[in-house]
């Protein structure tokens, strides 16, 4: 599966943050009202977590077709999910040292090693988009 990427390192960077974002989307598609209730959300935000769990797994899905066809090509992909990891990664500091909302940390800390390990594997793949 890796050989498609011609480089095991990135290959194995994104792999990990694919599985990284496959435990998110398990957890906001299918526990998705204990997972708020951890983090002081209320039911009202049942239907929008589980939007954002679909939206993942569209990354998801084109995230390993990728590794089925290789990375050549997908540009807009990979920039894509760029700006929405950088996104998810700004806001969940935001929430923690602004406005001091304690529940998000765990998921701070996760998101910042998923966002630097889909770093890693986009600057070593960067030249062949």
């Amino acid at each position: 599966m890796f050989e498609k990427y011609n480089d095991n390192p990135a290959a194995i960077c994104l792999g990990i943050y694919l599985l990284g974002a496959i435990f998110y989307v398990f957890q906001l598609i299918f526990m998705t009202e204990p997972w708020l209730a951890e983090n002081g959300v209320g039911p009202e935000a049942i239907g929008v977590a589980r939007v954002l769990g679909f939206a993942y797994l569209g990354y998801i899905v084109g995230m390993v077709l990728t590794y089925v066809k290789g990375p050549d090509g997908h540009q807009f992909y990979f920039i894509s999910l760029l700006v929405a990891q950088i996104g998810t990664f700004l806001n969940l500091w935001h929430q923690h040292l602004f406005v001091e909302n304690p529940t998000v940390f765990d998921d701070a800390i996760i998101v910042s090693v998923l966002t630097a390990l889909y770093l890693i594997g986009y600057f070593r793949i960067k030249s062949r988009l």
